[in-house]
């Protein structure tokens, strides 16, 4: 018997084909409300689900083999997994809901286990390919096509995900660009105050404790009651002309957007304050040798060798940002939240997920971006 060379690719490749073979892939629904008929991937794709249970033992084999180019081989075979599985999907869907107008295809537990096998695959084995890399790119590319493609054609609008996104439509474009807005300022604002309050803790050492003891103290503090405590002061606030004017109130943007700023100034305020002290003291000392000023030493000298830490910061405030700022839509703040809290209302699974999927796609695409930025930094700074 072949020893295990991938334990890693055996896992992740075994639960995928466990999961295609005997967990619920869809569930077929008469309407929104109303239980539906659930199938397994080899019930629901028939004969045509046979292919996909076979590149899924492809790469079970693979891993009692260790070849030169296996990790390509890997990239090729998961890519035509999610390819494939999305094209007998919308060959599919139409077969089942034919003649009735109200049916739906909602996603089961099946279907998301997959998808989470493969995108362990992609994000594991893609980083490992050294040569060639022009094939990730060109499987990106295909992989991205083909699903706009289904998206744009109307192939998957039987699925209950994208006739929830036709319903709404026009509320979901309005809460991604509110969503992003409020993520965005919040960040923005929580730098502009934390970064000064960092430098300050690390060049007034007195100071240290009583600068972040509070900061950490606000990050403790549940979202729900950071809501009930700003609801007092801002409902006062929103009387005043100006802030009526510009719609501050107990509710809506201004505690969401306050909130949010709150919760980014220790992540960002540590990183800056780490980052000044990661700064050499013989560097510095060298500097002032050379007759620098003070100002000189931070401009020139310390700034920019903290920066990469402190960007790592507010990279966490804007990873950790996009997940919180759904808790906008429980004080009508607006965002993705308003999704994810009316399908909780109305037990609509389907909403829940138009409003979580675009976060986890974005926070992972933007934390993807701001690593590859701040390698770059570094990479310029270090070397």
């Amino acid at each position: 018997m072949n020893k295990i060379k991938d334990k890693t690719l055996l896992l992740l490749s075994f639960v995928g084909a466990v999961a295609f073979v005997f967990m619920t892939l869809v569930e077929l629904k008469p309407n929104r409300i109303s239980q539906g008929i659930k199938y397994s991937s080899l019930e629901f794709f028939g004969s045509l689900g046979m292919v996909l249970l076979v590149l899924w033992g492809s790469l079970i084999l693979l891993a009692f083999y260790e070849k030169k180019a296996k990790n390509i081989i890997i990239f090729i075979l998961t890519s035509l997994l999610l390819l494939l599985l999305f094209w007998i999907l919308q060959l599919k869907t139409g077969d089942y809901t034919a003649g009735m107008t109200s049916a739906r295809v909602s996603f089961s537990s099946g279907f998301y286990v997959q998808i989470f096998c493969m995108y362990m695959l992609f994000s594991t084995y893609t980083q490992r390919i050294k040569e060639h890399k022009y094939i990730k790119w060109i499987g990106f590319l295909s992989i991205f096509t083909i699903l706009a493609y289904f998206m744009f054609t109307g192939t998957l609008d039987d699925l209950s995900l994208i006739k929830e996104y036709n319903i709404k439509k026009m509320q979901f474009t309005d809460n991604m660009r509110i969503h992003a807005l409020l993520t965005f300022s919040s960040v923005v604002t929580g730098a502009i105050i934390a970064i000064p309050l960092g430098f300050l803790a690390y060049s007034k050492k007195k100071l240290e404790d009583k600068i972040m003891v509070p900061l950490s103290i606000i990050e403790t503090i549940p979202s729900l009651s950071l809501f009930g405590i700003l609801l007092v002061p801002l409902s006062g606030l929103g009387k005043l002309p100006f802030f009526d004017a510009i719609g501050v109130s107990g509710i809506g943007w201004a505690p969401a957007y306050i909130a949010l700023t709150l919760y980014t100034l220790l992540p960002i305020g540590r990183n800056t304050l780490t980052g000044f002290y990661s700064v050499e003291k013989n560097v510095i000392e060298a500097a002032k040798g050379m007759g620098m000023s003070k100002r000189q030493i931070l401009m020139k000298i310390e700034l920019p060798l903290a920066f990469p830490i402190i960007f790592t910061g507010i990279r966490i405030a804007f990873i950790q940002t996009i997940g919180g700022a759904v808790l906008a839509g429980l004080v009508g703040g607006g965002g993705m939240g308003t999704f994810v809290f009316l399908g909780l209302g109305e037990a609509s699974p389907d909403l829940i997920l138009l409003g979580v999927l675009p976060i986890v796609f974005f926070t992972v695409l933007l934390d993807y971006i701001l690593r590859a930025f701040e390698k770059t930094v570094r990479g310029v700074i270090y070397d």
